[in-house]
């Protein structure tokens, strides 16, 4: 009788040991897929990343917009040319 609580016991503590295991290796396996996914992502964000670009406020509206899309008006700079036009028309006045 003894026997057989010690042979119900070992098998207990090996299936408990045996759980334990593939938890971790599972835990460990699903780190490792979450590191590779974080790299790829970075290095796909570093392939497609644009060189910065200069911002420049407009003298009408005083909206940050970048500089390629500037209008100049008598050396002053626009995001539009609606609002150099107004400007322009508000000053002759």
């Amino acid at each position: 009788m003894r026997l057989l609580m010690w042979l119900i016991l070992a098998a207990l503590v090996y299936f408990a040991v045996k759980k334990n295991l593939r938890a971790r290796s599972n835990k460990m396996r699903s780190e490792q897929t979450a590191s590779n996914d974080w790299a790829d992502a970075s290095s796909t964000y570093s392939a497609n990343r644009k060189e910065s670009e200069a911002m420049l406020s407009c003298a009408h509206c005083q909206v940050y917009f970048p500089a390629s899309e500037v209008v100049v008006r008598h050396q002053k700079n626009f995001c539009c040319i609606e609002h150099a036009d107004q400007a322009s028309g508000s000053s002759s006045s």
